[in-house]
């Protein structure tokens, strides 16, 4: 558990990797979010036992070629459904940025006061201007009567009541109330990590996730949304694992790229994923295991997609486009899900060929219509910042605006 500075190296590494990984994660989450509804339950669930087996059978391959495109239709039916594991890897992304910028000096020299207010102005104008186009636009799924909960939501309350708020209007939203949760707790969080150290930091909070969730799920179970994320320190390990690689990239970031970008740690990272896979209690795991699935989920799947974020490099034009999904993605974030859900549900006769290429250029142009929007959203509250508010800017955002 050793210790290490809280001080800023001088060396300068450019983390644009960051952002590329921010577009791999959205656009999963997006595909994840369109491709549950187009298939509404009919081609099984990777996380249950037999998934492969099943599909396979129901999908008859009468020689080895068709048996191929089977397991390969499979694979990808499964990668489509587990995208909403990329959450997990926007909570590292949001406490790794933060850490990042604070650890610079002077970065907090105004006082948390002014930090929780910089936060606010980044976080909410977005949000709002989001509930705003639900309400006026076309072609945006409505389950759901607008009432009292849209006015709970639009102030930021995606908690109580917990039965009926947390998946609301726009299920994405949930993710909104957790990270609220979490900016509230954290200059709290960046002190223990002060004073702890690294090390002790780490193990304090996993203490504290790890517990929290044992005992909401086996000694006290409660509403399963508590777990996902409507109580936050059943999500804390992996917000602080991100704060904790944040203070040694700030402080050794020549050896902690070339620790992250080796084999090893990339064989650590696919360990770690597939034990979190593993501890889903539809397959081998329990309330135990499960108690460190998302930590598991989280850590092993930052590191894969730093990897992948550094591969799509040797494609600059790849690199490129999905870095700038990355740099917007808190608007795609916020508005995307009744489109693909209205749209998911239209396209249920459609074979998964062509839904894919289909689902592929709607998700294109909803980007290229919230991009903009966000845009213009940061010129404003930019604007405000200006007046006496603003810090350097950092390009560590997530779609959750941190």
């Amino acid at each position: 558990m050793g210790d290490t500075p809280l001080h800023p190296s001088h060396a300068h590494v450019r983390l644009g990797w960051l952002d590329v990984m921010k577009g791999l994660s959205i656009l999963w989450i997006v595909f994840f979010h369109f491709f549950t509804t187009y298939d509404d339950n009919h081609m099984g669930w990777p996380l249950d036992r037999g998934f492969f087996a099943n599909f396979i059978d129901h999908c008859h391959p009468a020689s080895l070629s068709e048996w191929i495109g089977c397991t390969a239709e499979a694979c990808w039916v499964g990668a489509a459904k587990l995208g909403f594991h990329a959450v997990s890897v926007f909570l590292v992304l949001s406490g790794f940025g933060l850490t990042y910028s604070l650890t610079k000096p002077g970065a907090v020299e105004k006082g948390w006061k002014t930090w929780y207010l910089r936060r606010v102005l980044r976080l909410f104008p977005m949000y709002w201007i989001a509930h705003l186009i639900y309400l006026i636009s076309p072609f945006v799924a409505r389950p759901e009567p607008i009432d009292y909960r849209f006015l709970l939501s639009f102030f930021g309350d995606r908690v109580y009541p917990l039965d009926t708020i947390m998946f609301y209007m726009n299920p994405a939203w949930w993710y909104f109330g957790l990270l609220l949760q979490l900016y509230i707790a954290f200059p709290f969080l960046f002190r223990l990590l002060q004073k702890a150290g690294p090390g002790w930091f780490l193990a304090i909070t996993a203490l504290i996730t790890f517990g929290s969730r044992y005992v909401m799920l086996v000694v006290h179970p409660v509403h399963g949304n508590y777990v996902q994320g409507a109580f936050f320190t059943a999500r804390l390990w992996e917000f602080a694992s991100g704060m904790f690689l944040g203070v040694y990239f700030r402080s050794r970031p020549g050896i902690m790229m070339e620790r992250l970008f080796s084999g090893p740690a990339l064989a650590a990272g696919i360990a770690l994923y597939a034990l979190g896979l593993l501890s889903y209690p539809g397959l081998y795991g329990s309330g135990l295991t499960y108690s460190f699935t998302d930590g598991l989920i989280g850590t092993g799947l930052f590191i894969i997609l730093a990897h992948a974020a550094r591969w799509c490099a040797m494609v600059p034009t790849v690199s490129k486009g999905l870095a700038y999904v990355g740099v917007y993605s808190y608007s795609l974030y916020l508005l995307h899900q009744p489109y693909v859900i209205y749209f998911g549900e239209r396209m249920r006769c459609m074979e998964l060929g062509a839904f894919t290429a289909a689902a592929g250029a709607i998700i294109a142009v909803i980007f290229l219509l919230c991009a903009p929007i966000e845009k213009f959203a940061n010129k404003w509250t930019g604007k405000l910042l200006d007046h006496g508010l603003r810090t350097p800017s950092t390009t560590l955002s997530t779609p959750s605006g941190s």
